[in-house]
């Protein structure tokens, strides 16, 4: 007869087991939420310039009023907060701490917000996540929701080493490449201040691995279309990790096209889930995908308050330069995107990620031009490649064509790719001293994030 003790023995030798083929998943977890957390603490309450100052008058009405509308200007709240802790690197924007007054003709816009854009939905996961910590650390509120892109992090590289380890991706590449990831400037901006952009690499990631795992017959492609509906009600940005799939798809049916022309039928490859399956759920995804973006950008005017329209303030015409530009900075630009560097007033900053940019840039173009042809790997690595370089552009032609105006992309907007970039980069790595010394990289850049967090909270 089984004993209690018996019972308990093999759950916990289940449990080493989970844990033992899991660890680099608990691994990039454990460095994600202390780094994360680490370097969010440090901030102090200094707001980024990188629209945080919209996001966090978002944070504030979303309990009270719902959602933010359009034409509709900042609340006292946020003004409060600018007028005491400043923004980076532009200072209090004429708001004076404590006065209860709000200066609104001295804020972005005329005092007028640009979050009528974004569906609340985010903003529920900062207030949800946020406030407990609020109330059981005693933690500023800024610190608090700041803490939300913590748990977005941890989520993400969880997601991320699920596609590395599932496309056979080692082990020491995937903690590599997972830490490169939590080192880059995308996270130290994105994941440790207030943003929306927290949502765009795990939707990116989700996809992707969906997508493939669907594609080699081990999952329904089905769970394709939740992601379909709920990415864009995040990140309108988080469309082009469709696009991308369609490509890879195109790519592959393209492929196999070529191969029944040329083989034999006792020479076939082995057997992937048939195509047309997963077209069906990747095109019906990306049609429910913007569908809910095309709702709700219809339903944002019709629930307006004013009729004050405002757009970024930096709108300019879009030239073949510009689209030349974004097409250069689109393998490495998301994933190094970096203001500080224009700030700190030295090279070094920007400077030390400099090496990042090259193996980006070396994962993508070295894979087109060293790794064989094959069924599994191929059509990706092609996608990706062609993927990073089409996005950014397609994206402000359709800016141009859609709406008449046109603003400079930053390169984050591209940040839906990066998982993809990383899977490729995984097929690349494979010998142990370069992963050695690139995990050292990592560890180099998150002492360099820290230390950067340390100075913008005793500057700012």
């Amino acid at each position: 007869m089984e004993t209690g003790q018996d019972r308990g023995t093999r759950a916990s030798g289940r449990v080493r087991r989970w844990a033992l083929e899991h660890w680099v998943a608990l691994a990039l977890v454990l460095i994600a939420v202390v780094y994360g957390g680490a370097v969010t603490l440090l901030h102090g309450d200094a707001e980024s310039p990188i629209d945080e100052t919209v996001y966090l008058d978002y944070t504030y009405k979303v309990w009270d009023q719902g959602l933010v509308y359009q034409g509709e200007q900042f609340g006292p709240d946020i003004a409060h907060r600018v007028g005491c802790d400043s923004v980076i690197p532009h200072g209090t924007l004429g708001q004076e701490c404590g006065s209860g007054t709000v200066n609104l003709e001295a804020l972005p816009n005329g005092g007028y917000t640009t979050g009528s854009g974004y569906t609340p939905v985010y903003f529920w996961t900062v207030r949800i996540i946020g406030d407990p910590i609020h109330a059981l650390t005693g933690l500023s509120d800024v610190s608090s929701w700041r803490m939300s892109g913590v748990v977005w992090l941890a989520g993400t590289v969880l997601l991320l080493a699920a596609l590395l380890r599932r496309s056979g991706v080692s082990n020491l590449a995937t903690l590599t490449l997972g830490a490169l990831f939590i080192a880059s400037p995308y996270v130290w901006w994105t994941n440790t201040y207030i943003s929306t952009d927290v949502s765009v690499v795990p939707f990116g990631a989700a996809v992707l691995l969906v997508m493939l795992e669907a594609r080699r017959g081990r999952l329904s492609p089905w769970w394709l279309l939740p992601l379909g509906v709920l990415a864009p009600v995040f990140k309108i940005t988080n469309l082009l990790v469709f696009s991308l799939a369609i490509l890879y798809l195109a790519i592959d049916s393209l492929a196999r096209w070529w191969h029944r022309r040329r083989s034999a039928a006792t020479d076939t490859p082995p057997p992937l889930a048939p195509t047309h399956a997963v077209w069906l759920q990747v095109l019906l995804a990306a049609v429910l995908a913007v569908a809910a973006q095309v709702v709700w950008l219809r339903l944002v005017p019709l629930l307006a308050v004013s009729d004050v329209v405002v757009d970024q303030g930096v709108t300019t015409q879009l030239t073949g330069s510009q689209l030349v530009g974004l097409a250069m900075s689109g393998i490495a630009g998301p994933i190094t995107h970096n203001p500080f560097a224009a700030l700190a007033g030295t090279p070094l900053f920007g400077l030390i990620f400099t090496p990042l940019t090259w193996l980006a840039i070396a994962f993508v173009i070295g894979a087109l031009m060293v790794i064989p042809w094959d069924r599994e790997r191929g059509p990706i690595i092609w996608a990706t490649a062609i993927g990073s370089i089409a996005a950014l552009p397609a994206l402000a032609i359709a800016m141009w064509v859609m709406t008449d105006t046109y603003f400079p992309l930053p390169a984050r907007y591209g940040a839906a790719l990066i998982p993809a970039v990383l899977l490729v980069g995984g097929y690349m790595l494979r010998n142990r001293i370069a992963m050695i010394i690139a995990l050292g990289y990592a560890g180099a850049l998150m002492a360099v994030g820290v230390g950067v967090a340390v100075h913008i909270g005793i500057t700012y």
